[in-house]
């Protein structure tokens, strides 16, 4: 049995996926659905962390030729990925992405295993999809009932109404999203607490400038304002910022369209943020809204923590998935 070092030997053939970026010899995932992807030939691959400290684990989707996924959650960085019993004579892809944020998560190992072992080309590049979002683009209690209490086992980025939206375009996709944050106030109604315009600057939630034209997407959706509003943020605040932030967006990307997707899980903005896409428009004609049906209205479509469960996720991305195709066409 042989063993190859892809990150010493062939960095260059690893794509990174998302919001992750390559720090020294590690790999960085800070945001759900950021990850990287890998073609080889062999039996299997390991990959393991950096040591990690967490109260709740966070977990990793991880495909395998895109026939079958697995979630693996991560608690120490002890923990190893451990894909085997594949056909050594076969090209094989490994896809990984964050899919519950928590501290950055740093990849310092890959290694190929099998008799006949290569590194192959890099994964071709999709069509993609950047979202600035909270909670509900995090995934934040999908997979949980409703009720007042939360584990990160309920929480599944790969189950929020982007990821589905990006799934059913067969894109890629891209999220500066924070659970709790908005952009004058978080949702505890804290303004010196770190928000979701700085977020979406930087490489992590905390530090790091980010590089926006490392990333150019080809649709750019935003879903921001639950937390505002809970955080107590009155409509005169908050339609300036929101304006101000898709402003920032234009400067970074003048050519592609903006969506500002509003209401799955309440609708205290939505007359705000259909009010802030109008004004935007006024010098911009590039930017869209699409008002979104609340939870509230639709009890079997409440997860954890009253956040939108698997169900309006795919009411939402249909929804969503529908209008991009019509930009795009």
């Amino acid at each position: 049995m042989q063993y190859l070092d892809v990150i010493a030997t062939s960095k260059e053939e690893i794509r990174l996926l998302g919001k992750s970026f390559w720090e020294d010899n590690t790999i960085a995932l800070p945001w759900v659905d950021a990850g990287f992807t890998f073609r080889f030939r062999g039996q299997g691959a390991v990959i393991g962390f950096a040591p990690y400290q967490t109260e709740l684990p966070v977990y990793l989707r991880v495909w395998v030729d895109e026939r079958y996924s697995f979630r693996f959650a991560v608690s120490t960085g002890a923990e190893k990925i451990s894909i085997d019993g594949l056909d050594e004579n076969t090209v094989h892809t490994v896809r990984v992405l964050m899919v519950v944020r928590g501290a950055p998560l740093y990849i310092n190992d890959i290694r190929l295993v099998g008799d006949r072992l290569a590194v192959c080309e890099k994964p071709a590049q999709k069509l993609r999809i950047a979202f600035v979002g909270d909670s509900i683009t995090c995934g934040y209690g999908v997979l949980g009932p409703d009720g007042p209490c939360y584990n990160s086992y309920e929480q599944d980025s790969t189950r929020s109404y982007a990821y589905m939206t990006a799934e059913k375009l067969g894109a890629e996709i891209f999220a500066s999203a924070s659970s709790g944050k908005g952009f004058v106030a978080n949702c505890d109604g804290n303004r010196q607490d770190l928000l979701l315009s700085q977020g979406f600057r930087q490489k992590t939630l905390t530090d790091g400038v980010w590089d926006q034209q490392s990333y150019v997407p080809d649709v750019f959706v935003i879903n921001v304002g639950t937390n505002d509003a809970w955080g107590g943020i009155t409509d005169d605040e908050w339609i300036p910022a929101a304006v101000a932030f898709m402003g920032e967006v234009r400067s970074y990307f003048p050519k592609v369209p903006i969506i500002y997707c509003y209401g799955m899980m309440d609708k205290t903005k939505l007359d705000a943020a259909e009010k802030a896409v109008a004004l935007f428009k006024e010098k911009d004609g590039n930017a869209y809204f699409l008002p979104t049906a609340s939870v509230s209205d639709n009890p079997i479509e409440i997860g954890g923590v009253g956040h939108p469960n698997i169900h309006a996720s795919r009411r939402v991305s249909d929804e969503l998935s529908a209008l991009i195709r019509k930009i795009l066409k």
